[in-house]
């Protein structure tokens, strides 16, 4: 049953579709869907980005690039990852709290502005809402209460670990021409820090920027929970599906899209947990999508503790300790709620989570199992402070380790 579950395939292979702040129209994603087709596939998968990705042979390249194109759709193909999709928090909004002016309008417009596929990691965000990570990207534009004016923390290959927060707030129309800025500099040297950057900023930008000493509060850490179908107000709901194996049925969502469009549903929105929210389904629709969801054999019922996972895409050996990590803190009763885990066996450092566990490279060079765990600074997935908790662990010695962060996590709260 697990060899059946494994990849045949690898990143060297996969198509990667930009979604330009994880919203997209459901023409559009039929669009997407129908490539994934022409390659072959019955599912798509989607990204920790808010990107669509699936497999494609060489030999039948050609055949969806000319597809990709004529329906004028941003694409990569192979491990180049020269282009980054741009993450935005639209989809927590009418989920989760949100700052006041920080709309769907907004946004769209601020998404719009951007007419360029950046070679920076660019993220949006708004700092009310803990569904949509604040710090992952090299740009991260986080909403200010000033109405239209964004805080820019900036975090480089270089610096990974550290943020350093642009001196200014920057108004919404000059985010994409600061990104450019940005990005051509750090072509050149990817060393720059913020001071370097700035330097000479002013001969080559004008930028609608003002000071501001308020200090940016993080969200809390409580997770969201993103399944099933659920109340917007009296009238409208909002669906969230999720997928074990991050195979999403093209046929399944072929039809969503068709309902979608039938009902006026603007967006679909791709979420960084490898999961989909659609917003804004009438409540006299709810039978129909009920019975769609039904006759698809659709669940909506996952544990939360299978909700909370980062897992790279197509990494089988993640995949599974996963399940087995899953499998022990179920049986253990164990509640995680609150709390986000990540499994890196890549030594990614852009982490969105409460806790992780790495795989230690060293141990493996020698082909031994071996895991690192760490924890987040006051467990807060967006802290980029990580403290070590166990170094150099086997597989089975994990799920103890995790029930006693957990324990540690839930200490921290008075009753």
């Amino acid at each position: 049953m697990v060899d059946e579950l494994l990849s045949a395939y690898d990143r060297a292979h996969l198509v990667r579709i930009f979604v330009k702040g994880g919203m997209i129209t459901p023409a559009y994603l039929m669009y997407a869907l129908r490539a994934s087709e022409l390659a072959n596939n019955d599912f798509i998968h989607f990204g920790s980005r808010e990107d669509i990705l699936f497999p494609v042979e060489q030999n039948r390249l050609p055949l969806i690039e000319q597809h990709l194109t004529a329906h004028q759709i941003d694409f990569e193909y192979g491990k180049r990852d020269a282009f980054q999709n741009i993450v935005s928090s639209a989809i927590a909004l009418d989920i989760t709290t949100s700052t006041t002016w920080l709309d769907l309008e907004k946004y769209r417009a601020v998404l719009q502005s951007f007419n360029f596929v950046p070679r920076l990691k660019i993220n949006l965000s708004d700092p009310k809402q803990a569904m949509v990570p604040l710090f992952t990207g090299h740009l991260n534009f986080v909403a200010s209460e000033n109405s239209d004016y964004w805080h820019l923390y900036l975090r480089s290959e270089q610096n990974k670990y550290e943020l350093e927060k642009w001196p200014t707030l920057i108004h919404s129309l000059d985010l994409p021409k600061l990104s450019k800025f940005i990005e051509r500099k750090w072509q050149k040297n990817p060393k720059l820090l913020l001071a370097d950057l700035i330097v000479g900023l002013a001969e080559h930008l004008k930028l609608n920027s003002i000071v501001s000493n308020d200090e940016l509060k993080l969200p809390d850490t409580f997770f969201p929970y993103y399944e099933g179908l659920n109340n917007i107000d009296e009238n409208n709901l909002w669906l969230g599906l999720y997928w074990r194996n991050n195979r999403f049925d093209i046929e399944f969502l072929k039809k969503s899209c068709a309902l979608c469009i039938e009902n006026h549903i603007p967006f679909i929105y791709v979420s960084p947990w490898k999961s989909f929210v659609i917003k804004g389904i009438k409540s006299t629709q709810q039978l129909k999508w009920e019975k769609l969801m039904g006759q698809m054999g659709i669940n909506m019922r996952h544990s939360s503790l299978e909700l909370n996972w980062h897992i790279p895409v197509l990494d089988d050996e993640a995949l599974l300790l996963k399940r087995y990590l899953v499998q022990e803190l179920d049986q253990q009763d164990i509640c995680t709620h609150g709390l986000t885990f990540t499994i890196d066996t890549a030594e990614d450092k852009r982490w969105f989570t409460s806790i992780v566990i790495q795989k230690d490279n060293i141990l493996s060079s020698h082909h031994l199992a071996g895991y690192n765990v760490l924890y987040a600074k006051e467990f807060n997935p967006n802290n980029t402070v990580y403290y070590s908790y166990a170094k150099q662990v086997g597989k089975e010695i994990l799920p103890a380790l995790l029930i006693e962060l957990s324990k540690l996590y839930y200490k921290r709260f008075k009753i």
